[in-house]
């Protein structure tokens, strides 16, 4: 299968590293599935939020939300009418919130409602759009300024979620339409 990872940080090249491992070629032109993964530690800093500058709030809400809807546009139309699966990622800190990370989070919540709407719209042109959650430590500059997801401790830990983006990216998936898979060994249920 042909997939298109977006983003540059670790977790997109860790995510492209299990894809080509498992025998799929990246690629950003004529391909089968998008996976979005624009998290980067270097550039996801906490921040206190009333001390959040114009420019901070833009790198993490309207930018991130402007590379997402220009990537799964840019995936729908490389589709071209034959079906095809799109894959964003988010850090479970979208659903957990995160202590100097709210202007992260609001940005990962909303990627997380794109996926619903575009599967709404998107589902009956044959394209499956689901979104996977990942473990803040796989994304944040620091993770334990965020704060806990959980007070467990994770039922498997450094879960990989390789295989389950490689799932999503499948024909097998396109009976999900808007879902969120969460593989973060367990931290938050």
């Amino acid at each position: 299968m042909k997939i298109n990872v977006v983003g540059s940080g670790p977790l997109a090249r860790q995510l492209g590293a299990a894809l080509e491992n498992r025998g799929h070629t990246l690629t950003n032109e004529g391909y089968d599935a998008m996976v979005f993964a624009p998290w980067d530690p270097a550039v996801m800093v906490p921040r206190p939020l009333a001390e959040l500058t114009d420019a901070e709030f833009d790198l993490a809400w309207q930018q991130t939300m402007d590379t997402a809807v220009t990537a799964c546009i840019e995936a729908r139309t490389t589709f071209a009418g034959r079906g095809g699966s799109i894959v964003l990622t988010l850090p479970t800190t979208a659903l957990a919130g995160g202590d100097h990370y709210a202007h992260w989070a609001a940005a990962a919540e909303g990627v997380h409602i794109l996926t619903k709407s575009m599967a709404r719209q998107w589902g009956p042109e044959g394209i499956a759009v689901n979104a996977i959650a990942v473990s803040p430590t796989l994304v944040l500059a620091d993770a334990v300024v965020a704060g806990p997801v959980s007070i467990a401790t994770p039922a498997v830990p450094d879960a990989e979620p390789g295989a389950v983006v490689e799932f999503l990216c499948s024909p097998d998936a396109r009976n999900l339409a808007g879902q969120l898979l969460t593989v973060d060994g367990g931290l938050w249920m």
